[in-house]
């Protein structure tokens, strides 16, 4: 699994304009079928992505995102390995 963090450089008119094209990319995440969460970060200056797949797949699909490609966000990307998820039996990790 990946978070894909990413860093608006432009200012918001110009990601609303490219929003579309970021949803809509034939090579992108979204239209690949990898993404399992999405959306912007409170206040706007980024957004998360939360995707599945291929190490190179999924760099390949960031690197052709209209926001990257037209200069408009910086995407880091993150390997993550959950180690809780709800519904085990689990008790919830207690935080230090």
């Amino acid at each position: 699994m990946y978070v894909i963090v990413l860093k608006y450089l432009a200012p918001l008119d110009v990601i609303d304009a490219l929003k579309d094209a970021h949803y809509a990319n034939p090579a992108g995440v979204f239209a690949k079928g990898m993404v399992r969460f999405a959306g912007p970060l409170v206040p706007r200056t980024g957004g998360l992505i939360i995707a599945e797949g291929e190490p190179s797949a999924i760099e390949a699909a960031v690197a052709s995102d209209p926001f990257i490609t037209q200069g408009a966000a910086t995407a880091d990307i993150f390997r993550f390995e959950p180690t809780w998820t709800p519904g085990k039996d689990a008790a919830a990790p207690s935080t230090p």
